[in-house]
């Protein structure tokens, strides 16, 4: 797998100094929170005839999850789903490598929520990483939460 170079915003950060692998964790974790709490374009657009569409900057990330997916969606289909955008649009991560999983907690502390644990490889300058996430998608405010 090809090692990722950071993105611009991050090289132009002053705050981006060191490039070690907690420093390299943190800025993925941000990106896949960015990606997974942007919403997805099209539906709104109909984009469905259009085969490339799914892969383009159109089509980044998940649809809102207030009127898009339904409160019944089986997490199956949901975790399928999370694992094509992030193998689409997070270059950083081994696309063969990527597994997302749902979580079944009956005491988790998002009533409103469903879990997911995001598995895969990240290939870093000098270094491969594992990476193991967890997100919950939260429909008391539509939001998506990445833990690490």
């Amino acid at each position: 797998m090809k090692t990722s170079l950071p993105m611009l915003f991050d090289k132009l950060s002053v705050r981006n100094q060191s490039g070690s692998a907690d420093n390299w964790r943190r800025v993925l974790v941000r990106d896949i929170e960015f990606l997974l709490n942007d919403a997805s374009r099209s539906a709104d657009l109909k984009l469905h005839d259009y085969a490339h569409s799914e892969s383009s900057v159109l089509n980044y990330g998940l649809p809102s999850l207030s009127q898009r997916i339904p409160i019944n969606t089986d997490p199956l289909t949901l975790a399928r789903h999370i694992q094509r955008i992030i193998t689409s649009f997070e270059p950083r991560l081994d696309p063969k490598t990527i597994r997302v999983v749902p979580v079944v907690n009956e005491r988790q502390s998002y009533v409103l929520a469903i879990l997911f644990d995001i598995y895969g490889t990240c290939s870093l300058p000098g270094d491969e990483m594992l990476v193991n996430l967890r997100i919950a998608l939260d429909y008391s405010c539509g939001a998506v939460h990445v833990f690490d």
